[in-house]
């Protein structure tokens, strides 16, 4: 029993190595794909009303949001939304909007809430105030580029888009803890999204960056749908196909700034995203399992001791994964800034293996400083439910 044990273990772990080394010759075809996509502009671009949450400050805040406010486009509204009238943003926002006159912004500051989605809930707050047909919500830690915007509308053509998203890299990362959360974007997340993209035309909207059609969004429910849900980015581009409209990725790539402060930080980001990933995708999520092949040699390596064989295998795919890596990023994806990251990425996949696991052990989630469990269907209710009782409408 114990032989055939061992045999089916290493087994799926050459298996799951090859997956790996083919899997990521998909992933360098998947970015080839996205960067010779070119969208036409827009004969008439459209007014764009931007949605910025923000809870507290993040590493180069007011970089990150000035690049939205110095966009190359003619019509265009900045509604920053915050909960908490003492929140340490607000002086940065402030700066920005004396800085920055000649842009159409405003400050939102609203406790009111509509479920418990932080996220959304700051959203919902601002969206009374939103003026324009495209609506485009973004995370703080965001950074774009002057044409951005014109990139982002151009898809809208077509007016069976209802929904455009864009992918994200993380360029930039210094210190440990930051280094393995780009690892977490530039070496999993982003070559399985451009894989999944343009290869298995999956359609779904990342949460970095989302532009929608009012109408479009309004008929899928707004923000009273997505606030009950831990994943409102995936939620918001499924309605959105559900209700008859096309979902696009622009050609537009855009930066995230990381900011973990420490290793436990990290892993607590890390452990979220697999929790969500798994609700949202079940089988999806186990057949990740295939793509952790570097993380499967090293484990049977240490279970069954060196041999020639799964040396060789371990070696192949490790090399097989930075190789792959450095041409996404460097021929693709204009990311130098993966150079520095790369002898990391053994670390990195051991603790992305990790998270995968510690995925299946619950349905909770740490997030900004309150713990959440998560529902069948990716609904999202605080552990301590009476005390959110008091202060939540909930529409079911």
């Amino acid at each position: 029993m114990i032989d055939t044990l061992s045999s089916f273990a290493l087994s799926l772990a050459y298996f799951s190595g090859a997956f790996t080394i083919l899997f990521g010759a998909l992933s360098v075809w998947g970015a080839r794909r996205f960067r010779f996509r070119r969208f036409a502009a827009h004969p008439a671009p459209p007014p764009v009303t931007i949605l910025k949450p923000i809870k507290g400050t993040d590493p180069d805040m007011y970089r990150n949001l000035s690049s939205f406010l110095s966009q190359d486009y003619a019509h265009f509204q900045v509604l920053f939304c915050i909960q908490n009238p003492e929140d340490p943003a607000l002086p940065v926002l402030k700066r920005l909007r004396e800085d920055f006159p000649q842009v159409d912004m405003d400050i939102i500051v609203s406790k009111s809430r509509i479920g418990y989605n932080p996220k959304v809930n700051n959203l919902a707050n601002a969206y009374p105030f939103a003026k324009h047909e495209i609506l485009l919500i973004s995370d703080s830690d965001v950074r774009v580029e002057t044409d951005f915007l014109r990139r982002v509308a151009a898809p809208f053509a077509d007016a069976r888009v209802g929904l455009v998203t864009c992918f994200y890299r993380i360029s930039h990362a210094s210190g440990l803890a930051n280094i393995l959360e780009g690892l977490s974007v530039n070496a999993q997340f982003l070559p399985q999204g451009l894989a999944a993209a343009f290869l298995m035309r999956l359609r779904f909207a990342m949460g970095a960056v989302i532009a929608v059609r009012r109408r479009a969004f309004d008929a899928c429910g707004g923000f009273q749908t997505l606030g009950q849900h831990l994943a409102d980015d995936f939620i918001l581009g499924q309605s959105v196909v559900n209700a008859g409209y096309r979902l696009e990725f622009s050609d537009a790539l855009v930066d995230c700034v990381p900011g973990s402060s420490n290793l436990a930080e990290h892993l607590t980001h890390l452990t979220r995203w697999t929790r969500t990933i798994r609700v949202c995708r079940p089988w999806g999520y186990a057949g990740l399992l295939l793509t952790q092949g570097f993380s499967l040699l090293t484990a049977a390596l240490l279970l069954f001791g060196p041999d020639v064989a799964t040396v060789a295998a371990w070696l192949a795919v490790g090399l097989w994964r930075v190789l792959t890596l450095a041409w996404i990023h460097l021929a693709y994806l204009s990311n130098p800034g993966i150079l520095t990251q790369l002898p990391f990425v053994p670390l990195a996949d051991w603790l992305q293996t990790g998270a995968w696991l510690l995925g299946f052990r619950s349905r909770s989630v740490l997030w900004r400083g309150e713990r959440y469990q998560i529902l069948l269907g990716g609904r999202l209710v605080p552990r301590d439910k009476r005390a959110s009782a008091s202060t939540v409408a909930v529409t079911p």
